[in-house]
């Protein structure tokens, strides 16, 4: 009889140690990003410390399970995301990936997690197919998409009498979706597009895009993408603000702002989902941002906060980490914290207010990121493309 009590209770140990090892797994989240490159100022680790704020928020645990931020650097190659997000998914554990910044990596790790059935929630990532014609169960298009960028900027500038336009328009997948999409909205209310001109995603010159641009005396010109800041430093050069002529980037982060100065960039129209200095509560997370990272938010960073501390909720609600219960809590949540309020569509959208801003001039500038004033605010309704028109193959299930 000893004997039997005696392995019984191995036996326990056993499985009470199996149980508590199960508990201890960690929950991992996959930050993939630039981190060195062309994006990494207003991605990578401002991404990676917005990520480890929403953990910390949980207390660094859920479902008494310590969550850890792991980090990748995708190099902007569409091959080498993949890559990593296969292992990651495959061998290290990782659970949910964010940030993707750039389109084409975005598609590509888009793919490899329908594969696998994980969770991607890009902040960084917002060509149409990642809700379009290549939606993934498990795919989240969270700060950016070209429909809204386009839409906000177009549709405000139309009404403000910009009835022709000239687009310099990145050689890239989501440059090319933001083309489209402002082209869409532009004909959508009779103005004219007067010329299109394309340059490579690496491009700093963009004189005779620009000289172009003047020469079709285009009421605005719209940069889709790409290096803001040499783009805008030369159109001074060219005397094309000064000329009549506004100029909108439709895909602009903050810093690309900041570091240009306000006297290079004051006048430029901006498009985005969020901005530090909105309301109480973005100013609040914003300044616990800033405390560690040392600069204000973009709102890929602030992106991938939110869709750190929406899956982590999930993940509590749902109390497992299984793909298809988290999801599914996911879509019945709200999204509602410090920097995003909204709720995920059946195409895996994010639909989200968004914001047409001005860049102040030095003058109205109080603060060294005091660097936008608000024009107009698209409600979540009207800034997201309707959903009957999706070909997302998930709505016809």
């Amino acid at each position: 009889m000893r004997r039997t009590w005696i392995i019984a209770a191995a036996v326990g140990l056993l499985w009470n140690g199996a149980v508590n090892a199960q508990e201890q797994k960690p929950i991992r989240i996959g930050v993939l990003s630039d981190f060195q490159g062309l994006f990494s100022d207003f991605t990578g680790r401002g991404s990676q410390i917005a990520a480890q704020m929403a953990v910390d928020e949980f207390g660094g645990k859920v479902l008494s399970r310590p969550v850890e931020v792991v980090i990748g650097d995708h190099q902007n190659k569409a091959d080498i995301g993949s890559n990593i997000a296969r292992k990651w998914y495959d061998l290290d554990g990782v659970e949910m990936i964010t940030d993707v910044i750039g389109s084409s990596v975005g598609l590509a790790v888009q793919e490899v997690a329908r594969t696998k059935n994980k969770i991607a929630m890009y902040s960084g990532s917002g060509a149409v197919d990642l809700f379009g014609k290549s939606c993934a169960p498990g795919g989240f298009v969270w700060s950016i998409n070209t429909y809204s960028m386009a839409t906000v900027a177009g549709q405000a500038m139309v009404d403000e009498g910009a009835d022709s336009w000239y687009i310099i328009s990145q050689d890239s997948a989501f440059g090319r979706s933001l083309e489209t999409d402002l082209q869409n909205v532009l004909k959508a209310n009779d103005a004219r597009v007067l010329g299109i001109s394309h340059f490579p995603i690496t491009n700093q010159d963009f004189a005779p895009f620009l000289m172009n641009a003047q020469g079709s005396k285009a009421k605005v010109i719209a940069l889709t993408a790409g290096d803001v800041p040499s783009a805008m430093k030369q159109a001074r050069e060219f005397g094309i603000l000064a000329g009549g002529q506004k100029v909108t980037s439709l895909m602009v982060w903050l810093q690309m702002v900041h570091s240009m100065g306000l006297e290079t960039a004051k006048g430029l129209y901006v498009t985005s989902s969020f901005y530090w200095d909105l309301n109480d509560e973005t100013r609040a997370w914003s300044k616990q941002f800033f405390e560690r990272a040392g600069f204000m938010p973009s709102m890929t960073q602030a992106g991938s906060y939110s869709a750190t501390k929406h899956y982590l909720k999930a993940v509590q609600r749902a109390g497992t980490t299984d793909t298809d219960k988290v999801i599914a809590t996911m879509r019945e949540l709200p999204v509602d914290d410090a920097t995003a309020k909204g709720r995920i569509r059946p195409d895996g959208l994010l639909a989200r207010d968004f914001y047409l801003f001005q860049v102040k001039a030095p003058s109205d500038s109080k603060s060294e990121w005091d660097l936008y004033k608000l024009v107009r605010t698209v409600s979540a309704d009207r800034a997201v493309p309707p959903l009957d028109r999706s070909d997302c193959p998930l709505l016809r299930k």
